[in-house]
């Protein structure tokens, strides 16, 4: 079919389409006579009337919402959020608010879903058959299956512990919709465990702050926040004596810091020279006052840690730092790294871009005294929270540095374990693991596209993937995580 071509801007107008697969990114692929177009709130198999969002005269694919549905999937369901629903959205002429776009699909059918996609990315991205991939799983039935993880019935509501919020032009906490900068007003979020969604952040107000994090630690209270502000316009405001307001009023809110942003200009720059080329750019730094309670939350372990003052449950990190979202992530993924890994005492094991320790702490028992765990991570705050951890250990050392300043110390490994951000390990990393020459390469990963380019380059040196799981860590939104095992 020839694709349609026209110098106009034809957004804002309304389609009626036959809807295709689900591809990676929550949007479903669909075509009007030639030209794709990724419908976001769509299920494979509708036919749906969507408004087009992005359709440019120069844009290689246009972008659409659902906004009514003309024959819908089995597998469709009252949206969990109403300000997520792109069907009430369109009747309140505006935008769905962002974070829920499975929010419409039954949670099977997510997990469907989801697994293909996984399977569809790693065949495309990494040259891994689907059948090759299949046959790592559990049972080895030739599908690729996402594993529930949450609460039974639960419709995929609860789970998220840590939650960033946007406060709008009244101070109120608010989110965006997909691809834009506006601000929607919330009185509650139902993907927050209750200890958030439950609470009296959604009356409050935060005038003078840019952005609001809360952190229910353990999906439990109290909660914690970071309040992100301009260090002027909040002391203009009084936003520090506000938030302790805030809490004086609700017992449920346990710490407050400030995340207080200023701008320095750069050092004049003196001597010969001093007027060539471009001028230094201001730099901004970023203080922390801690206003209410704790700089730092307790995050409990699934793994307790021995140390010279006893036995530790829980681990300090601060909450702006790095964890697990989902209230029984730690939990799952200890359990299947643990059962895919299959660690022996005497064992020594790397744990790359380590965070607090999550894992490092299950790989020190595993090791028992006999073994070592090296624990690497460049960000300082969570790094900090592990050498606290395990202050004291005779079995793990913690290096804080980049991974790739790090490779060296592979050497000697029996297992290395990695847990890369949504980027990826990389080529060079890649390369690292490969020398260091371990008999298990132990791969968790939250974003299939960066893991299937590390697969395919790990299996083109000639490594194997030998076991993998998929979690449903994120109901409701089209995220997922893996856990991968690759030997000789």
């Amino acid at each position: 079919m020839t694709m349609m071509t026209t110098t106009q801007d034809l957004t804002g107008r309304i389609l009626t389409l036959d809807v295709g697969p689900m591809a990676h990114g929550g949007h479903c692929i669909a075509r009007h006579e030639g030209r794709v177009i990724f419908v976001r709130h769509a299920i494979p198999g509708e036919v749906v009337r969507a408004k087009l969002t992005d359709a440019g005269p120069q844009a290689k694919f246009w972008r659409a919402d659902v906004v009514e549905v003309v024959d819908g999937s089995d597998y469709r369901r009252r949206h969990i959020w109403k300000l997520a629903d792109s069907l009430r959205a369109h009747e309140m002429e505006r935008l769905p608010v962002g974070g829920a776009e499975f929010g419409h699909i039954t949670d099977q059918h997510q997990r469907r879903l989801k697994a293909q996609v996984f399977r569809d990315t790693l065949q495309r991205i990494g040259g891994i058959s689907a059948q090759d991939a299949a046959m790592c799983q559990d049972p080895a039935d030739g599908e690729i299956h996402v594993s529930d993880i949450g609460t039974p019935h639960s419709n995929g509501l609860h789970w998220r512990t840590r939650v960033t919020f946007g406060v709008d032009e009244h101070g109120s906490l608010a989110m965006k919709p997909h691809r834009s900068h506006d601000l929607i007003e919330l009185r509650g979020m139902p993907l927050a465990v209750e200890a958030i969604h439950e609470s009296t952040l959604f009356s409050a107000d935060f005038s003078g702050a840019r952005r609001v994090e809360a952190v229910a630690p353990g999906g439990a209270e109290p909660v914690a926040l970071v309040v992100h502000a301009d260090a002027e316009r909040a002391a203009d405001g009084a936003l520090a004596e506000r938030m302790r307001r805030l809490a004086a009023a609700d017992s449920r809110i346990g710490s407050i810091v400030l995340a207080l942003a200023r701008t320095e200009a750069p050092p004049r720059r003196r001597g010969r020279g001093a007027r060539r080329g471009r001028a230094p750019a201001p730099s901004t730094v970023v203080e922390h006052e801690t206003v209410v309670g704790s700089p730092t939350v307790e995050e409990p372990l699934p793994t307790p840690v021995a140390g010279p003052e006893g036995v530790r449950s829980t681990v300090a990190v601060r909450p702006e730092g790095f964890w697990q979202i989902h209230r029984h992530a730690p939990q799952a993924l200890v359990r299947t790294v643990a059962d895919l890994a299959q660690v022996e005492p005497g064992d020594a094991v790397a744990d790359l871009y380590a965070g607090a320790g999550l894992f490092t702490a299950w790989a020190a028992e595993a090791v028992g005294p006999q073994g070592s765990v090296l624990s690497v991570e460049g960000a300082r705050s969570s790094s900090s929270s592990a050498a606290e951890l395990f202050a004291g250990s005779q079995t793990v050392t913690v290096r804080r540095a980049a991974v790739e300043a790090a490779l060296d110390a592979l050497s000697g490994s029996d297992v290395v374990l990695l847990d890369p951000p949504r980027a990826g390990a990389g080529r060079d990393v890649v390369a690292g693991l490969d020398d260091a020459g371990p008999r298990r390469v132990v791969y968790v990963a939250c974003e299939p596209a960066s893991f299937a380019r590390d697969a395919k380059d790990l299996l083109a040196r000639g490594w194997r993937m030998r076991r993998l799981q998929v979690l449903d860590l994120y109901p409701n939104t089209h995220h997922m995580e893996s856990v991968a095992v690759f030997e000789r």
